[in-house]
């Protein structure tokens, strides 16, 4: 906002003011209907869809990038720290507690009784797409609730996969830290790639 840009928050569903709450969460794979609720939203308020990039902070990243997987018509998608592949989030998250990953066929489907949908099918770097949209990718280089690891997956995906994004590693930072930590540096790169991607 600071830096001349609007901006929509959201509720995604189990957070903040939502109306009905679960016991679990879906890593991103129904939240990306809130997402495009939203983008839906804005353009009834005159925006229109070349005008409206996307920005996901943690779980929200995987969440951003499964609404742009489902609508074309986003073209900048802004990722902090998130998750780039389900597996590995959860090798990380069963050694974070000291059980060994032999816990980890036995919790994915809990998860998918539980939920219903396939979590070892959740892999947001696999679902970036080779066309006009562009993404930009954040994580503090000390992130020891998210691993940089995931970071490194995302760039090695889109490298290998000739998708269009940048890559900003940021050293001496924790998980979304940098936003608190740089946030004039912060604000100027993510005005600079939304005004370079979206059209007024």
């Amino acid at each position: 906002i600071k830096n001349g840009l609007n901006a929509l928050t959201i509720d995604l569903r189990n957070y903040g003011q939502s109306s009905i709450i679960s016991n679990y969460d879906n890593l991103g794979a129904t939240e990306y209907n809130d997402v495009l609720g939203a983008f839906d939203f804005l353009q009834t308020r005159g925006f229109k869809k070349h005008q409206i990039g996307l920005m996901g902070i943690s779980l929200g990243g995987s969440s951003v990038i499964y609404a742009a997987t489902n609508d074309s018509n986003i073209n900048a998608i802004w990722v902090d720290s998130a998750y780039a592949e389900f597996n590995m989030a959860l090798s990380d998250e069963i050694g974070r507690y000291g059980f060994p990953n032999i816990f980890g066929p036995a919790l994915s489907l809990a998860g998918e009784l539980l939920t219903g949908i396939d979590v070892t099918a959740l892999s947001p770097a696999h679902l970036l797409m080779q066309n006009d949209q562009h993404y930009y990718f954040t994580h503090g280089e000390s992130d020891q609730r998210m691993y940089v690891r995931h970071f490194h997956y995302f760039k090695k995906y889109v490298l290998s996969n000739n998708i269009n994004a940048e890559f900003w590693l940021v050293s001496d930072t924790h998980h979304i830290d940098a936003m608190l930590k740089y946030p004039k540096e912060y604000g100027l790169r993510m005005k600079n790639f939304f005004q370079k991607h979206l059209n007024k």
